[in-house]
């Protein structure tokens, strides 16, 4: 088990100076708008340091990556800072998995746990998601900046409470009933806060000005505490209904280009709920939902046409994941397109 090492702070600028101080020739890996979001006090952290960006090609995917690697061939680093979202944070893992050279993370927005987690979720060049991919270790360090997560577009924050929020309810669902070995046991008891932290807080987050205790809470839970979850528990654990409709409804277009991953986790967290037959505990979700506007129906995610055109290879897709993934849940296919199509 190995974890990473987290400072979270409103200016984490200092830290990470102290800590890049022994460290001379750094590759980083970006987006263009998370460079962007920090470029003034990052470049003064850089001052005295031989580094090159890359830019990690809009999507986490091996062909891209194989291509950076192929660039860069000729260069020796010590070490790499991943800069950015999901994305981006994912695609410095797997080059830190393959240069074997340490990586901090600095997240620029609050939307998945990449920036602590030991897997990487990688997708074609046509942006549908393809596999995971599973690291040696974790990130070794990981930076926050409140003030940057503050100023970033809402939006990621409040999909970043969806996916938060499947980290309890798939995790739970799975291993309900079970005996769990110790490390399982303390990610069991930690995704208790993935859920509370974010119905007790999340609204008040996504209101927040500045940095409230609120908000630090949600947005550390999001970034640090889901991926805790993840490096912890058995990976027979890590994700189940929820997350597979996500990956399965990235075959249509529009539903990777306009929306955001824990947006339709959200979503697939109420499908699994109503096939667990958890209705109490569905409709506090769902009014928790209707209060932040979280997704409570497909027709919200999915333009009837396109879905239907997809239809048959999406549910094959979402079947098939629920049975490799081991999912305690008995119901057939019509069942499950009766739920899931409630609203289309």
């Amino acid at each position: 088990m190995i974890l990473t090492d987290v400072y979270m702070e409103t200016s984490i600028w200092k830290s990470l100076s102290e800590e890049i101080e022994n460290y001379k020739n750094i590759l980083i890996v970006h987006g263009d708008k998370s460079l962007l979001a920090i470029k003034d006090d990052f470049f003064k952290v850089l001052e005295n340091k031989n580094f090159h960006f890359v830019h990690y090609g809009d999507e986490c995917c091996h062909d891209i990556i194989d291509s950076i690697l192929n660039n860069l061939k000729e260069n020796t680093y010590d070490l790499i800072i991943g800069v950015g979202g999901g994305k981006s944070i994912d695609a410095s893992k797997v080059l830190m998995d393959k240069l074997n050279i340490p990586l901090f993370t600095v997240p620029t927005i609050a939307s998945t746990c990449a920036a602590v987690s030991y897997i990487s979720v990688m997708y074609n060049e046509k942006h549908v998601f393809e596999e995971l991919y599973f690291l040696k270790r974790s990130p070794h360090k990981t930076f926050i900046n409140l003030e940057t997560i503050l100023t970033a577009p809402k939006r990621y924050l409040w999909a970043g409470i969806g996916d938060t929020l499947a980290k309890y309810y798939e995790m739970n669902m799975k291993a309900e009933g079970e005996r769990l070995n110790f490390n399982t046991t303390m990610g069991e008891k930690l995704s208790h806060l993935c859920k509370e932290s974010m119905i007790n807080y999340g609204s008040s987050a996504l209101l927040a000005t500045e940095v409230t205790e609120d908000f630090k809470e949600v947005a550390g839970v999001i970034l640090v505490t889901t991926g805790m979850v993840s490096n912890l528990i058995d990976f027979k654990y890590n994700g189940a209904l929820a997350h597979s409709i996500f990956d399965s409804l990235t075959q249509i277009k529009r539903v990777e280009k306009e929306h955001l991953h824990g947006e339709v986790v959200a979503f697939g967290i109420l499908v699994q709920l109503e096939l667990e037959k958890k209705f109490e505990e569905l409709e506090k979700l769902k009014a928790f939902y209707e209060k932040i506007k979280l997704p409570t129906k497909l027709n919200e995610i999915v333009i009837k046409e396109e879905y239907l055109k997809k239809k048959d290879a999406v549910i094959d897709k979402i079947l098939d994941s629920a049975a490799y993934s081991d999912i305690p849940l008995n119901f057939t296919r019509d069942e499950f397109l009766a739920v899931l199509e409630k609203n289309i």
